[in-house]
């Protein structure tokens, strides 16, 4: 969860006002949607897979209810870490003999670990 402090005070108290911010996660079953791709979304689950590709990294996590690919420039998180990412749902398209076997991913924006190697 994010808390934002308000360095709000009135004249007659010494005290702070704290506004909690939940932060809003999806479930990967819930993304592959043809119509909701190129949107930001949050999502929590554990490192399962990664992977180095030519312009940085590509990590698997998986929440309970699917699997998805994170896409990063940074050093993926270590397998095994539990991680809440934000970042724009992407759709790549791969077409063989006429049928459509491209696959959704995520490209990060923001990365915090929750468990595991900094």
């Amino acid at each position: 969860m994010l808390a934002l402090c308000v360095a709000c005070q009135s004249p007659s108290d010494n005290h702070l006002s704290v506004l909690s911010l939940a932060r809003s996660t999806v479930k990967i079953e819930a993304l592959r949607q043809p119509h909701e791709v190129e949107r930001s979304v949050s999502l929590t689950g554990s490192v399962i897979q990664r992977l180095a590709i030519l312009n940085g990294w590509l990590y698997q996590i998986d929440d309970g209810t699917g699997q998805l690919w994170i896409m990063t420039e940074n050093v993926a998180p270590a397998v095994g870490n539990s991680v809440d990412v934000d970042g724009i749902l992407r759709y790549e398209a791969i077409i063989i003999n006429d049928a459509d076997l491209g696959d959704y991913y995520l490209e990060e924006k923001q990365l915090q670990q929750l468990s595991g190697d900094p």
